[in-house]
């Protein structure tokens, strides 16, 4: 697909940017009141990206984080995320990423993300989901016991949030085997997609954040509960049908307690 070989070679050509770039943390202000940053890193790795892309698909719509964020979607559309897990890149942790989808007629046909410490290229199309241009599956079957959950940290300063995090922490003591906050979502999915972790569980907010790894995790042959992603906005999504079934029967209530 002419899209996904694009945008890996983009997302290549602008980690120097990511990486020697400047990683001092601004404040952003957002309508949620949630304690954000940005660098100036993100602008320019932004700025590079969509450069590129007006000058390979002119006419193509961009969503974007940092310059885009409330921009329609066309006929063909990018959903961009320059640097997703700024804050872990502000202070030297190396799980942080770029991120894209691309949409046609507002179906996601593509995505891509790369973690760029790793030299780790995730992509999924159509065909499949690749990481460094291997094939991914997700993790097998597992008892909740012995799964790694992986979940969004506390950024957002929501009561009602915080309780859902805090009773999914409480149940996950007895139930889940490790709990892991990576503080990138991009990294939450890729590793999800290619068997480290077995459920990730969050809250949908942009498009930017989850359009790419949820594509990417889905290809691959990840589930989720369309139930409780379509009423709750809650994304459950996991390894395979057994973990699935589990994982909603014993965590969903704890976290949707605090939801509401």
């Amino acid at each position: 697909m002419r899209e996904a070989e694009f945008i890996q070679r983009v997302f290549r050509e602008a980690a120097p940017i990511v990486l020697g770039g400047d990683r001092t943390a601004e404040r952003k202000d957002t309508a949620l009141g949630v304690y954000d940053v940005v660098t100036d890193s993100d602008v320019r790795t932004e700025e590079f990206v969509l450069s590129r892309i007006a000058e390979e698909f002119p006419g193509d719509s961009v969503i974007s984080e940092e310059t885009h964020p409330d921009a329609g979607e066309g006929e063909r559309c990018w959903v961009l995320d320059p640097i997703d897990g700024t804050m872990n890149y502000t202070r030297g942790i190396p799980f942080f990423g770029m991120q894209a989808a691309f949409l046609e007629d507002g179906v996601p046909t593509m995505a891509c993300i790369y973690l760029p410490v790793f030299d780790e290229m995730f992509v999924a199309t159509e065909e499949g989901a690749y990481l460094n241009g291997r094939p991914i599956r997700p993790a097998a079957p597992r008892p909740l016991r012995e799964c790694i959950l992986s979940t969004g940290d506390f950024s957002r300063r929501s009561v009602e949030f915080r309780v859902g995090q805090a009773n999914l922490m409480s149940r996950c003591y007895d139930d889940v085997g490790r709990f892991k906050m990576f503080g990138a979502s991009c990294v939450d999915y890729a590793y999800l997609a290619c068997g480290r972790t077995d459920i990730h569980v969050r809250f949908l907010n942009k498009k930017w954040d989850y359009l790419p790894g949820m594509y990417l995790a889905v290809r691959a042959g990840a589930v989720f509960d369309r139930r409780l992603t379509r009423e709750n906005r809650l994304l459950m999504l996991c390894s395979s049908d057994p973990v699935l079934d589990e994982a909603v029967e014993k965590l969903s209530p704890a976290i949707l307690s605090g939801s509401r």
